[in-house]
């Protein structure tokens, strides 16, 4: 108290320009801390604003008080008056006094400084519990303040359903822009989320409804109350001289009550953005998102783009990648959105999903990192995440990525994507199961990719009761979807069932005859079944009708040659001179400097010329892949170990091929794909012991893309081991893997029969009584 004192009496001291500078310096750095504690304690935006009425009310008392005070001209305050000069004042004689300054004056006892700060401190304690009563009001749902959570209308993680902005202006594509843009916005959101276009997609199909049919009001209410989602965000862009008026409404699904509804101007087309921006900010607080959160998203115009024709393009190429499914167009159209604002990153992340070159998939890639600060928080880490897998092949910083992305926005997405660098890269089964698992729970059991790639985790696990279990959920919510049918057919085939299998692709294809792109597929699945299966004629005529289905951009060369299976003559019937003329067709139809540097199918030629024993022209292709390779990545080691391993082989250094297919299975994520051709090396090498129990690892090994491996090596595994356990005396063994072969292989094309009746005739006499 007494340094306060000390403090007051300077003050009375000093003059009335002083007192005010004093003030206003005091005024600024309480400003600065009210602006300082709204944003950390998450305020309301108007604490600093009545803050600053409050001391603008404050500043006549203190004036005020100061010339009463120190009366008028300021100088030294005091009781008594200055002597008049000229005159002798008697010791015994009252002095004076200044008038007005009478001592026991109104005045004199209403403005002290003792006054003024009690006026102060009154006030700021008034600010204080307005706040404080307007957080509490907040919190508890009382009233107009009562958010529309602390309500019990919405609670946290509930989606809501985007209706497309109604457009009135002359300019069609500002309402799906103004649609995008609020979508990116309300994306920011950490309590709410917007359904995605795929499953507003996927509730229209089960309305019999096509997917890209405009969802206008009353569709969208319809597909909320459909989803079970509790409310549908409806807005309009409307045309007001040479500016807009954008506004929004949020209502709820079931009633149609009006629980929300703002607008903002904007002056001219660059305000558009701004404008949604705040909407949507305005949205969220009173959705019931902390006030800090809100106030700490990014402006929209810093992670979308400041160039409102590339927004168009953007919004053009993302309906026809998630709606329309149509990849050409969309590539196309963000090819336009990146060349009209070269640091439009999410944009570059839309190229690099939907175009089929893989030089321009990396770029895009690396451009998207490059600006990753014009993204969301949950977009960069998304890329971040994305590129540290696909570009630099750094898995622990692409897994570190993805924790902060859940951290922040558990939505499936990030549950499927990091559960798939366990399942896919790490062999940690386990993690992508309790990953996918979260996810799903996460989304309401709306993840479609959880539920699929949950059924591979189970396969891995050996867990084949809830494998399906989980495809039964996978068809019940997703009954039409082509990942459905992928996911049925592959569990099919590694139960044995290839008839029905292939049922599913086949019904598949019958039911995506509009989609070139799924055609091509199917053809490509059902040529692997039928390779599977020794029907190697009917594979070849299913890859070529792929190849024409394909035809045009998507009909790349890597694409080709690697579903082709053109080393078939040489792998099942020792037909190399065959094989080899084939594989010259092909690089006449697809020169290599006619394909874009990384899809060159380096690669699959080194695979090819080390298996038919042309070993100068293996290693020409591989010295011309490590030379031309941009990134030297996980995917690039491990491509390298195997063919490294490949050519070791047909150079008959089967101990140096077994090194480096060790390598090549350390950096792989199927458990099976590197077995059969480790297995092989160990039977070349003589160690019979390892070789069969690689084989056996490989027959036995639960995998649900094993297709792919089988296709080639099953049968071969098949065989071999009958073999191998017919030499070691063990019968039953041999029994049951001769049977396999011939169930495999019983209806294979004529020049396969022999081995098979071979087969059999092995099991006549292992077993007579059979």
């Amino acid at each position: 108290m007494s340094r306060l004192k000390r403090l007051i009496v300077e003050i009375h001291r000093r003059s009335l320009w002083q007192v005010l500078t004093v003030y206003l310096v005091s005024s600024w750095i309480a400003l600065q801390v009210a602006d300082t504690v709204t944003a950390v304690l998450g305020l309301p935006d108007w604490v600093p604003s009545v803050a600053l009425v409050l001391l603008i009310v404050l500043l006549p008392v203190v004036l005020a008080t100061a010339f009463v005070q120190e009366g008028v001209g300021g100088g030294v305050a005091r009781r008594e008056a200055a002597p008049v000069p000229g005159t002798e004042v008697s010791e015994a004689a009252p002095s004076p006094e200044v008038p007005g300054r009478e001592r026991g004056g109104v005045h004199h006892r209403v403005f002290t400084w003792h006054n003024a700060i009690v006026a102060g401190v009154a006030m700021l304690a008034l600010l204080t519990v307005s706040a404080g009563g307007y957080m509490g009001l907040r919190a508890a749902g009382i009233g107009p303040f009562g958010t529309l959570m602390s309500k019990g209308v919405l609670e946290e993680r509930d989606r809501i359903v985007l209706a497309d902005f109604e457009n009135h202006t002359a300019d069609s594509l500002l309402g799906m822009a103004a649609t995008r843009l609020f979508r990116t916005a309300l994306s920011q959101s950490t309590v709410v989320s917007v359904a995605s276009e795929q499953e507003v997609a996927r509730v229209l199909e089960h309305m019999r409804r096509e997917p890209d049919t405009p969802l206008d009001y009353d569709l969208a209410r319809e597909v909320a109350i459909r989803d079970g989602l509790k409310a549908v965000i409806a807005g309009e862009i409307i045309s007001v001289g040479a500016g807009y008026v954008v506004s929004a409404r949020l209502v709820g699904a079931e009633g149609g009550e009006e629980l929300w509804a703002d607008s903002e101007t904007a002056a001219d087309s660059t305000e558009i953005i701004p404008a949604i921006d705040w909407l949507t900010r305005k949205l969220r607080e009173r959705i019931g998102e902390s006030l800090r959160t809100v106030r700490g998203t990014r402006a929209l115009h810093r992670v979308t783009t400041s160039s409102l024709e590339a927004l168009k393009k953007y919004t053009q190429g993302v309906r026809a990648y998630v709606v329309v499914g149509d990849y050409v167009s969309a590539a196309a159209r963000f090819q336009e959105a990146v060349s009209l604002d070269t640091a439009f990153s999410v944009a570059y992340i839309g190229l690099a999903f939907t175009s089929p070159n893989r030089s321009v998939q990396m770029e895009a890639f690396s451009k998207a990192f490059e600006h990753r600060d014009r993204l969301t928080e949950s977009d960069r880490y998304f890329v971040e995440a994305v590129y540290h897998r696909r570009v630099t092949g750094e898995l622990e910083k692409a897994v570190a990525a993805y924790r902060a992305l859940i951290d922040i926005y558990s939505a499936g997405a990030a549950f499927v994507n990091l559960g798939n660098i366990y399942l896919y890269s790490l062999r940690g089964y386990e993690e992508a199961e309790q990953l996918y698992e979260r996810g799903i729970e996460e989304a309401d059991s709306a993840c479609m990719l959880c539920w699929s790639h949950l059924v591979a985790a189970e396969i891995a696990l050996g867990k084949a009761d809830k494998a399906r279990f989980a495809l039964d959920q996978l068809t019940q919510r997703f009954p039409e979807h082509p990942q459905r049918s992928w996911v049925a057919s592959a569990f099919s085939a590694t139960q044995g069932d290839y008839d029905g299998a292939e049922a599913e692709i086949r019904a598949l294809k019958e039911r995506s005859s509009h989609d070139l792109n799924q055609q091509g597929l199917t053809m490509v699945g059902l040529a692997i079944l039928a390779r599977l299966q020794g029907r190697l004629a009917e594979a070849e005529r299913h890859l070529d009708d792929a190849i024409d289905a394909r035809d045009g951009p998507w009909s790349l060369a890597a694409f080709s040659w690697q579903s082709l299976g053109l080393p078939a003559p040489a792998w099942f019937k020792g037909d190399t001179a065959a094989a080899l003329e084939r594989v010259k067709a092909a690089l006449v139809r697809w020169p290599l400097d006619s394909i874009p540097l990384l899809d060159r199918p380096y690669g699959w030629l080194v695979d090819f010329y080390a298996w038919a024993g042309q070993t100068h022209e293996a290693r020409a292709c591989l010295a011309e892949f490590e030379a031309q390779a941009e990134y030297k990545n996980r995917a690039f080691r491990m491509q390298q170990h195997y063919l490294l391993g490949h050519i070791a082989m047909s150079e008959s250094r089967p101990i140096d091929a077994i090194e480096e297919y060790r390598r090549a299975d350390d950096l792989e994520g199927c458990p099976v794909c590197a077995l059969p051709s480790l297995a092989f090396a160990y039977d070349n090498a003589g160690q019979t012991d390892s070789a069969l129990a690689a084989y056996e690892r490989y027959v036995t090994t639960p995998w649900l893309g094993r297709m792919w491996p089988d296709s080639w090596w099953l049968a071969l595994a098949y065989e071999r081991l009958g073999d191998l356990y017919e030499q070691r005396g063990d019968t039953t063994k041999a029994v049951h893997y001769y049977g396999k072969l011939v169930d495999l292989w019983k209806d294979a094309d004529l020049e396969l029969q022999p081995r098979v009746e071979a087969a059999q005739r092995a099991i006549e006499a292992l077993s007579p009584d059979r």
